[in-house]
Parts: C-alpha cells; structure tokens; sequence
C-alpha cells in the first residue's frame, strides 16, 4: 500500500531535519512525506525545502500563508494525498513525540485494520518526561471523552494515528466542526461510528526536547466543550443514552397503562384481566413506535415500523417481566428483607436489563453497512 506521512509544522526548525531523515528510515521505499507548514517564522519551511533533493519526488511541502490549525492542516494534507491516489495515511508530530520507529509496527496492523492508533492508555504504553499533573490531565481527558461519547477507545486524544484511505472517506471529512485539540477525538469517534476497525498499539510518548509545546489551558478548555458538539453533531448515541432513553419510554408506557387501566376497570367496570391485557398491548405498541423513533433511531433511521418487530418487542418485554418475577421470587427466598419492595426493585432492576439488551441487540440491531 502507498503511505503518505502528513506532518503539520509550526515553529519546528530545531527539529524538522533530524525527524524527516528518521522517518524515511523507517518507512518503506513507496511512502512518502508531506510537510504541511503554516508560515512558520522560524524558517521550518525553508529547512524542508533544502531536504528536498536528497529525496525526490518523496518529499514534498505545502506551504500555507498563515497559521490555520491542525485540523485544517490534515485535512488539506487527505485531501492532497486522495488527489495522488494514496493508500493509507499517517498523522506524526515533528516533535519526537511520536517515535518513527513504531511506524512499521503501525503498518503490519493496517493490514488488517482500518485505524490504527498509537496509544498510551493501553497496557504497554505511557509518557516520559511528563510531570504528574501534566499526565493527569492528559488521561483525565482521554477518559472525560470516552465517557462523553460512550467510545472505548482508551486514547482518543493522540495524535499518532494510521488510516485506510477507505476509512477517511467514510467519515464525512467535510462536516469535522473541530480545527484544535479535539480534532483527533472527532476523527476517532468518527471513525467508531462509521464501524470502522480499530487497533490500539502502544507506544512510548516522550514530552519534546527542542521547541515548545502548541497545548494551552485556553485550548484544553475549548476542546472539552467541543466534545459535547461533536456528539450532537455526529449523532450517534452511547449505551447509556440509549438505556435513558428507553428508561424514560418505559416510564410513559408505565403512565399509559395504568391511565388506560384506571378509566377502564375503575371507571367502567370492565374485567380486570383482559384490561390488563389490552393495557400491555397498548402501551407496548406505544413504547416499541418511540423505542423505534427515538431510542434506538441511530440504528433505525432507514427502517419502517413493521409487524414482525413490533411482535419481537412485545416478546422483549414478556422476557424483561419473566426476569422480574424470578429475581423478585429469588431474592425472596434467600434473603430476610426488612421490606419486599426491595426485592421487587431488584427485580424491575434486572429485567429491564435484560429487556433493554433484548432490545437493543435483537429488536433494533444496526443493521449491516452496505
């Protein structure tokens, strides 16, 4: 596969030769380097420029007028490389950070994954050079952002990422509202949402010795409100907000039937037990029609209600209340409670978990991408 190494720079004069000599090193014959400079003052540009005649037609430079970020650095660079009809993709600091030696072990991996990350958060990985507080708050926001966006990738900050040309044209690269920090969380939370396959290698992430680091407080502060616009802008809801959702559905379907239940055998005086049932099949429609539009609408946006999935969600729901009943009696049996409702609770407990899973996983799995 032909590899494009993109690398943005800013201000990296003291490091820009040193690095370009070792990532050719270690990169195959084919691959080549694409320096994404943004005017630095330092003279980067020009120090690449001189490299170019040692590597010809391998090196290769684009020059911007001004400082415009690192999101817009590496979409200029796909969008550079998907003109020349490149493979695969490589995001590197110039910095050392990102150790060139662990690029072939990134494409051994991206012969069978579509993403590749270097990673610190796996077992294996770490950072050298940093101060307690400094890695605190790096995993502090790796974890803020997984559990934002319900993704379990454990290094969703990094910037040592490896991608299929095929995965960067599933992602939407057109609609990446990020241009700092949390560009690098956006493309991977795109990426998981897309189905993409990952792969995490570990890698040792040494702080720079020459230059000074682009991070700022101001720029960590705006990248973790930028997380709660990238997960309403990609739309794709966790298991959590899904359990919410179908919590908060299972409520109002509650209120129906016991409404419908109350007019019906309180005030009418109709039987009690085909009340019931009616009730169940009411409100069972009514949860199954916003379950469908609402909870679980990632995955059924491109489908229609119909009556085979309404029949499997009533069956979610008998199963759900089944578990109920044998936790309820199972709690009862071995173990003196001071009040019964406590086993009761174990047991709604338990069969909505089983219920929500059901449902999740049967009624309304997401369909296979074509």
């Amino acid at each position: 596969m032909k590899m494009l190494v993109a690398v943005p720079t800013y201000n990296e004069a003291p490091n820009i030769e040193a690095f370009t000599k070792s990532v050719f090193e270690h990169i195959p014959q084919n691959a080549e380097i694409l320096v994404i400079d943004d005017n630095s003052p330092d003279g980067t540009a020009a120090l690449v420029e001189n490299l170019m005649p040692a590597y010809p037609a391998r090196l290769h430079m684009l020059n911007r007028p001004e400082k415009q970020g690192l999101a817009a650095a590496y979409l200029a660079a796909f969008a550079w490389g998907f003109n020349r009809d490149y493979d695969v993709f490589l995001e590197m600091d110039a910095d050392f950070s990102h150790k060139p030696e662990y690029i072939p072990a990134m494409l051994e991996a991206i012969q069978n994954y579509d993403v590749v990350i270097g990673s610190r958060n796996i077992t294996g990985g770490g950072v050298e050079g940093w101060s307690a507080i400094r890695n605190m708050i790096s995993k502090g926001g790796s974890l803020y952002s997984r559990i934002v966006l319900g993704c379990p990738i454990k290094d969703l900050t990094g910037g040592f990422n490896m991608w299929r040309k095929t995965a960067l044209e599933q992602l939407g690269l057109r609609n990446i509202i990020s241009n700092g920090y949390s560009f690098q969380v956006e493309m991977k939370y795109r990426s998981f949402c897309a189905g993409c396959s990952i792969k995490e290698i570990p890698i040792i992430f040494p702080d720079r010795k020459y230059g000074k680091s682009k991070m700022s407080k101001e720029i960590f502060l705006e990248a973790a409100i930028n997380i709660w616009k990238i997960k309403k802008d990609v739309g794709n809801d966790s298991g959590i907000d899904q359990f919410v959702k179908f919590a908060i559905t299972g409520g109002l379907g509650t209120i129906t039937n016991l409404l419908i239940f109350y007019i019906c055998a309180d005030k009418l005086s109709f039987p009690e037990i085909p009340v019931s049932i009616g009730c169940f099949l009411i409100a069972g429609t009514q949860n199954y029609v916003i379950n469908h539009k609402w909870s679980f609408v990632q995955n059924t946006a491109h489908e229609t209600l119909s009556v085979g999935k309404w029949i499997l969600f009533l069956g979610a729901s008998i199963l759900g209340l089944c578990v109920n009943i044998l936790v309820l009696q199972a709690v009862l049996s071995h173990f003196v409670l001071p009040f019964k409702f406590i086993a009761q609770g174990c047991g709604i407990a338990a069969g909505m978990a089983v219920n929500f899973m059901v449902t999740k996983l049967v009624v309304f799995k997401k369909g296979k991408r074509q």
